[in-house]
């Protein structure tokens, strides 16, 4: 599909940062710490509806998280605990990415989209790591993070170009499509790897 087709795409265009990380003897773990740093950036931007700066910072932290995997393997530094690591950082930038949103969204409703954003997408990884934990391999479908990453990325990086009500508006919708795709893609998985247990059992 077109998400695919765009992620495909984004892992072309990271080469040269991969090059660089190379060239600059970053390592791995070095990579995803940066990541999550400048994702705290950019929820705290977002808190102040700095959202042009928040979706940069974003961009840059996003990129950070992309290629870290892909410097392990092509450094033979790829671990289990660089893996551990880079999955709990992930739920730390994806925490306070919506709470940041959350913060500086005006009213009820608004932060309580962003708050279900996040809570659909943490139930999505969940239900992964739990399948994972118990030897079921669920295989990647729906709204994975990568896709939730670049629904949130986009109408950052397009709200300074917007009205403020109208940018509102779409930062919102996002959230909105997040939550509802990510308790589809938790739902479906929960299913998946319940069936796939099952399976396994002989039931």
């Amino acid at each position: 599909g077109v998400v695919a087709a765009v992620g495909r795409w984004a892992y072309w265009a990271a080469r040269p940062l991969v090059a660089g990380a190379r060239a600059l003897r970053l390592s791995p773990d070095a990579l995803t710490w940066l990541g999550v740093l400048l994702t705290l950036v950019a929820a705290a931007l977002a808190s102040v509806e700095a959202w042009g700066l928040a979706g940069l910072a974003l961009l840059w932290g996003g990129s950070c998280d992309m290629i870290d995997g892909e410097v392990a393997r092509a450094t033979g530094r790829a671990s289990r605990a660089g893996a551990f690591l880079d999955s709990n950082l992930d739920r730390v930038s994806e925490i306070a990415i919506f709470a940041g949103l959350a913060a500086g969204f005006p009213g009820r409703v608004a932060p309580l989209l962003a708050g279900a954003a996040l809570a659909a997408s943490l139930l999505v990884s969940y239900a992964r790591a739990r399948g994972e934990g118990l030897g079921v391999e669920c295989p990647p479908f729906g709204l994975e993070r990568p896709h939730r990453v670049a629904l949130t990325l986009a109408p950052l990086l397009a709200a300074p170009f917007l009205e403020r009500g109208l940018a509102l508006w779409v930062l919102q919708a996002a959230c909105a499509l997040i939550a509802a795709g990510a308790a589809v893609t938790a739902g479906a998985r929960v299913a998946v790897i319940h069936r796939l247990l099952r399976r396994a059992e002989g039931q």
